[in-house]
C-alpha cells in the first residue's frame, strides 16, 4: 500500500464520521454528539487488542512503524506465526521463546498487510483491473525484451585504438595557437557527439539519459579541447567503438563506471555467456581508454559542465516559479 492511499484512508474515515453523524441526527439533532459518539468508537477501535493482529492494537503497529521498531510479539500468541507440522518453523519458534525469556534481542520480525487486495479493489475494480493489466504488459514487454537479447547477434569484435602521448612540440602548440577559432574539426567532433553522446540528467521522477543537442555538443567540445583534450583522439575511440550510446559520465566518471561493469562481470554475467562477457568488456576497455584520453584534471571540468546541465534540467523540471 503506499504512502497517499494510507493518508486518504485517513481523510475517508473522518468523511464517513462526518457523514454518519449527519445521518445519526437527523433533522435536528445533535451533530456534534453525534460526530464525538463516532470519534469514541474510533479511539476505542486504535486501543483494542485484535485476533488478526496477534493480540496487538492498531496504534500499537502504527506507533512501531513510525519509530522504526519491528511490531510487538506477544510471547502467548507467538505459536500463531508458525505451521505445527513443520519442523523448522518450531525450532525457530523455541530459539525465539529463549530468546524473549532471557530478555535477548532475537531479530525475528512479522508485519501486516493487507493480503494483496486494499480497499480500493473492493470499490474501485476497473481501476484495479487496469492498473494490472498495464503492469501484466509491461512484463510481458520486458519478457520480449529478455528474449530478444538472448537472441540478438554475438558481440562485435573490438579493440580500443592507441591512445598517443598527449605531448606537443612548440612548434605545434603555435601552429594551433594561430589557427582560425573554430576550427571544423571541433564543428565535426560536435556533430559526432550530438550523434552518439548520451547525457544523464535529473529529472522529478528519476534520473535518466537523453541525446545531446549540437549546441551543448558544441560547448562541450570546445570546453574540452579547452582543459588539453585531444579531441580527434578522442572522436577515434568513439567511432572505433561497436555500439551506438556512449554515456557522458563514462568520460567523467571512469573509476565508477568501469567498476560497475568489472562487478556484473563478476557477480551478474553468468560466465559461460561469452557474448554478454565480451560486451561488458568492450564497455570496460573502451571507459579506460576515455580515461587515458580524458586527463583528470578535465574530468573535473566535465563534472562542473554536467552539474551545470542537471541544474537547468531540473529548473524545467521543476517550471517556472509561481507569484505569491
Amino acid at each position: 500500500m503506499c504512502y497517499q492511499e494510507c493518508a486518504l484512508y485517513g481523510d475517508l474515515v473522518l468523511y464517513l464520521r462526518d457523514r454518519a453523524a449527519d445521518l445519526l441526527a437527523g433533522d435536528g439533532g445533535d451533530v456534534e454528539a453525534e460526530r464525538a459518539r463516532l470519534d469514541a468508537i474510533i479511539r476505542d477501535w486504535f486501543f483494542t487488542p485484535q485476533d488478526e493482529l496477534h493480540g496487538c492494537a492498531p496504534r500499537d503497529l502504527i506507533w512501531a512503524e513510525q519509530k522504526g521498531e519491528p511490531n510487538p510479539i506477544h510471547p502467548d500468541r507467538l505459536a500463531e506465526f508458525f505451521d505445527d507440522d513443520c519442523p523448522i518453523c518450531q525450532a525457530m519458534q523455541q530459539e525465539i521463546e529463549a530468546a524473549i525469556e532471557a530478555g535477548e534481542e532475537h531479530g525475528w520480525q512479522w508485519h501486516y498487510d493487507d493480503g494483496g487486495y486494499p480497499l480500493i479493489a473492493r470499490y474501485d475494480p476497473e481501476g484495479w483491473d487496469e492498473r494490472w493489466a498495464e503492469e501484466h504488459a509491461a512484463f510481458e514487454r520486458w519478457q520480449a525484451e529478455q528474449a530478444e537479447q538472448e537472441t540478438q547477434p554475438a558481440a562485435p569484435a573490438y579493440e580500443p585504438p592507441p591512445v598517443e602521448p598527449a605531448e606537443v612540440s612548440p612548434e605545434e602548440f603555435i601552429a594551433r595557437a594561430r589557427q582560425p577559432w573554430l576550427d571544423p574539426a571541433l564543428h565535426r567532433a560536435a556533430r559526432m557527439l550530438a550523434d552518439r553522446v548520451d547525457c544523464p540528467e535529473p529529472t522529478l521522477s528519476g534520473p535518466r539519459y537523453r541525446r545531446l543537442t549540437y549546441d551543448e555538443a558544441l560547448s562541450l567540445a570546445v570546453g574540452l579541447h579547452k582543459q588539453g583534450v585531444d579531441v580527434e583522439s578522442l572522436l577515434a575511440q568513439i567511432e572505433a567503438f561497436p555500439y551506438q550510446n556512449v554515456a557522458l559520465d563514462w568520460l567523467s566518471q571512469p573509476e565508477q563506471n568501469a567498476a560497475m561493469m568489472t562487478k556484473a562481470m563478476e557477480q551478474v554475467i553468468a560466465p559461460d555467456d561469452e557474448d554478454e562477457m565480451a560486451r561488458f568488456r568492450h564497455h570496460r576497455d573502451f571507459i579506460f581508454a576515455l580515461a587515458r584520453v580524458v586527463h583528470p584534471g578535465a574530468r573535473l571540468w566535465l563534472q562542473g559542465w554536467l552539474d551545470a546541465v542537471a541544474c537547468g534540467a531540473f529548473t524545467r523540471a521543476a517550471g517556472p516559479p509561481t507569484e505569491e
